[in-house]
C-alpha cells in the first residue's frame, strides 16, 4: 500500500492516531507490511474484548476514530476476516455492534462473533453456551438485522478443554473422555442453530495442534478412533483454525498441521501467535521474525491461510517495531 492511501482516514488530530498512521506509513516504506495484495489467502485474527486495553473491542467499538484506525491497519497487514469477542456488547449495545459490522463488510472482510468457554464442554453447561450466548448474542442478533450487512457471518468457538485446570493431572483416558465431550458440544451446536433459525451460519473452532496424536497426550488408542472423531467433528464445523503456538519454525508449524490439512473435511487455518521478545516463553525473538514465518506459512503449496493471535498483540508489537 502507498503511504499516499492513508489520506482517507481524514481523522480528528489525536496522539494515538499520529503514531498510528506513521506506524502504517513507516512499515509501506520498508516493505515490511503483508498487504492483502501479497497474499493469495485471506488472512484471520482473533479479537477479544480486553476492556482495560485502549485496543480491546470494548474500546474501539463505538469510537468511530478508532474503528477507522482499526479497519486501516487490518487492511494494511492483509486481515480480511475478524473473529471478534464483545462480551455483553451484542445484547447491552447492539446498534453499535450492527454498525461496526456495517463497516467491516463495506471494508471487504466477513465478522464472526467469537465465544469462548472452556468449562461449556460439560452437559451441565451447554445450556447456558445454546440458549443465552448463541441464542441471543446470534441468532436474536441476527434476526433483528436491518440487512445482511449487520449480521454476523459466523460463530467462532474458542474452547479448550486442554485450558480447563485439571487437564495437567489426569489421565490420557480421562483427556480423550474430554475431547469427546467437546466434540458432543459442537454437534449440539449446529443442531441448535439448525433447530433455531441459523441454518445457514457456519461455524468454526480452535483446536492445538496435538489433538490428532494417538496415544498421549490425548489417549487415542488408535487412528481409527481418533478419525472418527475428527469426523464426527467435520460435520459440525465448516472449518478449525489450529493454534501452532510454540512452534518456531516452519517446519515444525507444517509438521503439527499437515495431517488436519489432508485429512480434515472442512477449512483448515494454520494459527500463530504475535509472541515477540527476548524471554524463552516468547516464539519470536523479533517483529521480523515473526513477519517471516507468516509469508513461509503462506508459501507452502497449497498455500495456507493464516489467522493470528491476537489484534492486540499484533497492533502493539507493530506500533513498537515502528518506533
Amino acid at each position: 500500500m502507498k503511504s499516499s492511501s492513508f489520506s482517507v482516514l481524514r481523522l480528528p488530530a489525536r496522539p494515538w492516531l499520529c503514531q498510528f498512521v506513521f506506524c502504517l506509513t513507516w512499515f509501506a516504506a520498508l516493505g515490511l507490511s503483508l498487504s492483502s495484495g501479497e497474499a493469495s489467502e485471506e488472512r484471520g485474527v482473533w479479537w477479544w474484548t480486553s476492556p482495560d486495553h485502549p485496543w480491546g473491542t470494548e474500546q474501539v467499538i463505538g469510537n468511530p476514530d478508532k474503528e477507522s484506525a482499526a479497519l486501516e491497519f487490518l487492511k494494511e497487514w492483509g486481515i480480511n476476516r475478524l473473529y471478534g469477542c464483545y462480551s455483553k456488547q451484542t445484547m447491552a449495545r447492539p446498534a453499535v455492534v450492527r454498525d461496526w459490522n456495517e463497516r467491516v463488510h463495506a471494508a471487504g472482510m466477513s465478522s464472526q462473533l467469537l465465544l469462548s468457554e472452556n468449562t461449556w464442554i460439560e452437559p451441565r453447561n451447554r445450556a447456558n453456551l445454546l440458549t443465552v450466548h448463541i441464542q441471543r448474542e446470534l441468532i436474536d442478533f441476527n434476526a433483528d438485522c436491518a440487512n445482511s450487512t449487520q449480521r454476523f457471518d459466523g460463530l467462532h468457538l474458542d474452547i479448550e478443554p486442554h485450558g480447563l485446570p485439571n487437564w495437567t493431572s489426569i489421565t490420557p483416558l480421562e483427556r480423550k473422555r474430554l475431547l469427546l465431550q467437546f466434540r458432543d458440544t459442537l454437534r449440539e451446536v449446529r443442531e441448535y442453530l439448525d433447530a433455531h433459525g441459523g441454518k445457514e451460519i457456519p461455524v468454526y473452532a480452535d483446536l492445538p495442534v496435538w489433538y490428532d496424536q494417538v496415544g498421549k497426550p490425548v489417549g487415542w488408542e488408535s487412528d481409527e478412533e481418533r478419525d472418527a472423531c475428527f469426523a464426527d467433528m467435520a460435520q459440525s464445523l465448516a472449518g478449525i483454525s489450529l493454534m501452532a503456538y510454540e512452534r518456531d519454525t516452519a517446519s515444525r508449524i507444517e509438521s503439527g498441521v499437515i495431517w488436519e490439512l489432508q485429512n480434515f473435511k472442512g477449512e483448515v487455518r494454520v494459527g500463530l501467535e504475535a509472541s515477540v521478545g527476548p524471554d524463552k516463553n516468547k516464539t519470536w525473538k523479533s517483529f521480523n521474525d515473526l513477519i517471516a514465518i507468516i509469508r513461509a506459512v503462506e508459501a507452502a503449496t497449497p498455500t495456507r491461510k493464516v489467522d493470528l493471535h491476537d489484534f492486540i498483540q499484533f497492533h502493539d508489537l507493530a506500533v513498537e517495531s515502528a518506533r
